[in-house]
């Protein structure tokens, strides 16, 4: 069999990304691109954040190292792991409740007279929480699990008259009893079928 197969060449022009209380369990995921990317298929216990821009969800695995030097040799002897991280990325075009929380860090009050407020702390308490972030193709439904993060970064929100306000932040993935996140996947990923 050949090892070369355009089959396994994969797009991402389905997506969803979801969120959780910390620690939330990963859920049972929808097997079937009908189900998985329909907005109207609920995850019991996630809430979907509803529109993210075309570039979609950067996933960036990140690895420090350090090298031990040795007298006898221009090569270190030996490398250790110093540093381990998943960082993800993207852009939520809908201003609401939740997008605007999750960006800011702040909550919005009750409405009084017709406004509603939300204060934006001096120094924000920053709050976990968990992501399930949905891709795929036309046949193949993966999907990145990730049980503790926090917001690391937030771009600039711009208001003008002729481009959406995007909300775009950059999260950063915590230790979870020695794990990072959790890949899924429907693809044949152990060579049985």
């Amino acid at each position: 069999m050949s090892k070369i197969d355009a089959d396994f060449i994969k797009f991402a022009p389905n997506g969803r990304v979801l969120m959780a209380a910390s620690k939330t369990a990963l859920p049972t995921i929808p097997t079937t691109v009908a189900t998985a990317f329909d907005d109207a298929t609920p995850i019991s216990g996630w809430t979907d954040l509803g529109y993210v821009t075309e570039d979609g969800v950067t996933l960036t695995p990140t690895l420090t190292t350090s090298a031990f030097p040795v007298w006898q040799s221009n090569a270190p002897a030996k490398i250790t792991v110093t540093g381990a991280g998943l960082d993800f990325q993207f852009a939520l075009a809908q201003w609401d409740k939740d997008s605007t929380e999750l960006f800011f860090g702040g909550t919005w009050g009750a409405a009084t007279a017709g406004i509603t407020k939300m204060s934006l702390p001096s120094n924000p308490a920053l709050r976990e929480k968990a992501f399930l972030i949905l891709w795929g193709d036309l046949d193949t439904v993966n999907g990145l699990y990730v049980p503790r993060a926090m917001i690391s970064d937030r771009d600039g929100l711009s208001l003008g008259k002729t481009d959406p306000s995007i909300l775009n932040m950059t999260f950063q993935s915590l230790d979870h009893a020695g794990n990072l996140a959790d890949i899924v996947t429907t693809a044949d990923m152990d060579g049985a079928a």
